[in-house]
């Protein structure tokens, strides 16, 4: 199951997320990316990815629903995506794989409270969540340090359509957006499967079938 983070913890994926964000070679990428992340990273450190708390539906069975989740993820997302653009290093633009991979769940800082053991949902279902949600609110905060550096037009709306697409809420238009919609997903499903046994419950047998009989020989 899902284990609360550490403050080490978290500093510790705060600084390889810093990493990642030092690989950007567009000056202006990089220099959004990075002060978000420091500007926001108290935020960063106290979210979950996903809220949790309404057992039995699958639409809220959420995945890093925990304290320091949302960094958990963010990381996890960039790694992913890095390792599939390596593929196609030569056909993509990595600079715009790692802004988007690092910078596409920080709406998500604005929609959900801060961790509260003691809540039954451990995010805050107001009108920004139930109504907008964390894709928009993110391309809008985004959009704002964007703003402040000289970027083309062009490679401004690039970057922030990444954001805008990751869950499919307009079709993407770029190699780059699929694979950061890809690279989200691959870790929110994994997670959500790894953390979260009754996800993997058959309906039928009531029974949890999907392990691995082979991890479970290992183990042994």
């Amino acid at each position: 199951m899902f284990v609360n983070l550490t403050e080490d913890e978290k500093e510790e994926k705060f600084t390889e997320l810093l990493d990642f964000a030092d690989k950007i070679n567009n000056t202006c990428l990089k220099n959004v990316c990075k002060n978000i992340l420091k500007d926001y990273k108290k935020e960063l450190f106290v979210r979950s990815a996903g809220h949790d708390g309404i057992k039995n539906v699958k639409e809220n069975r959420t995945h890093q629903c925990f304290d320091g989740g949302l960094i958990h993820h963010i990381l996890n997302v960039t790694k992913n995506a890095y390792s599939i653009a390596t593929i196609y290093r030569d056909k993509i633009d990595m600079d715009l794989i790692l802004f988007g991979a690092i910078l596409h769940d920080i709406g998500k800082i604005i929609i959900f409270d801060e961790w509260n053991e003691q809540k039954e949902i451990k995010a805050n279902l107001n009108d920004a969540y139930l109504l907008v949600d964390h894709v928009y609110l993110g391309e809008a905060l985004v959009d704002e340090y964007l703003k402040k550096e000289d970027i083309s037009e062009k490679l401004r709306y690039q970057a922030l359509h990444i954001i805008a697409t990751h869950m499919d809420t307009m079709p993407k238009h770029m190699a780059e957006a699929y694979i950061v919609s890809y690279a989200d997903s691959i870790d929110a499903d994994i997670e959500n499967m790894i953390s979260y046994p009754r996800n993997a419950i058959n309906p039928i047998l009531k029974a949890y079938i999907y392990e691995s009989e082979n991890k479970k020989s290992e183990g042994n």
